[in-house]
Parts: structure tokens; sequence; C-alpha cells
């Protein structure tokens, strides 16, 4: 349990002891000198002034409110434990995608169990029958607890202590690999050399060996290719890489699925690491071991050239919230603070030779956004 925030999130149907076994897990959790916030679904209901009903949609929408908080408060170094329903397939899928180092904890009891329960407490059975009808049982829990027998909330919540202990967080795509495959396959970017990479074009020496990290459509790893320096272009989505592969063919020029850092180029082997438009579309630890890769591969005073959107980029108040710089506007970002990025930079080993902040770099239609150009050199 070494990530800085996580959300765990114990589900089941009502009566299966869902409220019990969060508080319990609660007071464990503190008892490590973690920073815990505990959340309960009929709490949050009420802070919210019961604004949703309790049809299916209104209960899916409420879910993802409930998430969306904990979700922030992560952001944040927070371990969120929430103790709420929510079991519907649609918020399953939306907490596998768009929340990082989510945990769902289904709290199994069977329904004569929880019917004798709710018989002492709410009596909310009588009234609505077995739940089966309402909600969907989670298929894909990454925990389920059978909480009822001789297991008592104790021991249900030293099950979830045990296995956040030997599990990895498990990480959210946050919907990227999807948006990009689709975006390569309509050939919706232009075809034509970014200003940016004409712009590093003109600062390279004859004959480089250079890495395009996230080459997209190809279209700047192909330039510099027709300049003839000899260009290795990468990207995850194995969509673009087909693309660019008939697209563009030449005997300098290379393309490959992947990240900088699953690639395990020779260290010190290349003079240019180009890097347009990636940094933002990925999450900071992501970010930093591209940083550490690209100072791995480039010789000594090689350079490394980043543009990505800024945090005072307009799109950065726009779509939905992941965390203070984070958001999903049609697909994911995450918008750089330009001092940040330099610190790490030189934290990572490199020497910031020009750094500068701006509109007007990049205008593609109507868009005009706010974005960063840095050049690192690669230190001795």
């Amino acid at each position: 349990m070494d990530n800085p925030g996580s959300v765990i999130w114990i589900t089941g149907f009502p009566a299966s002891g869902k409220t019990t076994v969060a508080r319990t897990l609660d007071r464990l959790l503190r008892e490590t000198g973690r920073p815990i916030v505990w959340l309960d679904g009929e709490d949050l209901r009420s802070l919210l002034s019961h604004r949703w009903g309790y049809a299916r949609a209104d209960r899916i929408e409420i879910s993802k409110v409930y998430l969306r908080l904990c979700r922030h408060l992560a952001s944040q170094g927070q371990t969120v434990v929430l103790s709420a329903v929510a079991m519907y397939d649609e918020v399953h899928s939306w907490v596998r995608a768009f929340v990082p180092g989510g945990t769902i904890v289904y709290l199994r009891v069977p329904l004569d169990e929880r019917v004798r329960r709710d018989a002492e407490s709410r009596q909310i059975y009588a009234q609505v029958g077995d739940f089966a009808e309402l909600y969907d049982e989670p298929a894909g829990a990454d925990l389920i607890v059978d909480n009822h027998g001789l297991v008592s909330a104790d021991d249900a919540a030293a099950q979830i202590v045990e296995y956040l202990g030997r599990t990895s967080a498990r990480r959210a795509d946050l919907g990227r690999t999807e948006h990009w495959d689709r975006f390569c396959a309509t050939d919706r970017a232009p075809i034509t050399p970014s200003t940016f990479a004409q712009v590093v074009a003109s600062q390279l020496a004859p004959a480089q060996r250079l890495v395009d990290v996230g080459c997209g459509n190809g279209r700047d790893a192909a330039l510099f290719a027709s300049l003839g320096h000899h260009v290795t272009g990468i990207d995850p989505s194995a969509v673009a890489i087909t693309r660019c592969g008939e697209r563009f063919v030449a005997p300098n020029l290379t393309f490959v699925r992947g990240t900088l850092p699953e690639q395990g180029l020779q260290a010190s082997s290349h003079d240019a690491v180009y890097c347009r438009f990636v940094l933002h579309a990925m999450p900071l630890d992501e970010e930093v071991a591209t940083l550490q890769a690209a100072r791995s591969v480039l010789r000594p005073g090689g350079r490394f050239f980043i543009e990505a959107r800024s945090v005072t980029d307009p799109l950065a108040r726009q779509g939905e919230v992941l965390s203070p710089d984070e958001r999903v506007h049609d697909h994911y970002r995450r918008f750089l603070v330009r001092a940040d990025v330099e610190a790490r930079l030189q934290a990572g080993g490199f020497r910031v030779a020009s750094s500068l902040e701006s509109r007007g770099l990049s205008v593609h239609g109507g868009d005009d956004p706010a974005l960063i150009r840095i050049t690192a050199v690669a230190e001795a």
C-alpha cells in the first residue's frame, strides 16, 4: 500500500455489511498512519441534498458523482474508502477506465442472510424484494469477501488490508487506447509536418539519430527522415503504427509500437528525442518514466525537444475533472506547469537550454492552444 493515493470501493447488496466493514477498515488503515477519508453512500446522498432520485439512470449518475469525488481526493494523496452499493455494469466499467488505483471489494452475502439482517434494522427488503433486478452483481471485483457466517467485520477488513498489501495498484487506461486507436483510424490529424517539427528540423545537425516519441500518424517522423536523419517512430497505438508503416516507407525510418521506456534502446545511442503533444497525454508517473528513458537513450549533449499543453490552456478548465491538472474533454489530458517540467528535467540529468510558453505556436482550425516548448540537453 505504498501508492500516493487510492480508492477502495466496498460494495454489495443492501445489508451486506458495507458500512460496518468500511468503518473497521478505516480504523485499521488509520493505525498505519496513512491519510484516510471514509465516505458512505447514504451520507453522501444526504450531503448532496437528495438531488438524485432512485431510477436506474439517477442511481448510476450519483454513483459516478461519489466516485469522481473519491478520485479527486485520491489524486491529492488520500486513501479513500467508499462504502456504497452502486452496483451497475456501467459504473464498474467506468471505474476500471477512469479511477487510477481503484480497488473494487464485493461483500458477498446470501439473500436469506441479508433479509434476516435487514429485518432487524431498516426493513427495506420487505418493501423492495431481493434487489437482484435493481443492481448488477459485479462480475470483475478485485476482491470478493464472503461476509457472513463466522466472518466478522474485523475478519473482512483484515482480508482487504491483506489484499492491498500484496497487490500493486491497478492502473487505469483513462480511455486512451480506445480513443487513440479510433482517432488514428479516421485520418483526422493533418498529414503535413507540424510547426514544431519544422522548428526542430532547422536546429538538427546532419544525419542525426532521432526518436519520435508518440509519433501518431508519422508526419513529423517522415519529415525528419526526408532530411536524412535516422528516425525511430514510437507510439502505443497499434492502429497508428500500422498506418504509419503503410504510409511512409524509407530505409532510414522505422515505426514500432509501445512507449519509450518499453523499447530498451541502447544507452547513449541517439542524438535527439522528439516529443510533441505527448507528455500532456500521459499521467505524471509515465512522464517521469519517459524523461528517464530519454536521458538514458541520449548521448551526453543530445537534445530533448518537448512541446505540450500548458495548464494555462483553455481546455484545462473544460471536461470531466480527474485531478487538479487532469481532465477528460473528449479524451484524457494532463496540463503541465512549465516550472515543474523544468524541475523534473533538471532532476533527471538534463540542462534546460530554452523554454517558452505561449499561444499562437500551433494553431489548427479553431484550436490555438497554450503550449510549452522546451529544449533540454543531456548532461554528462
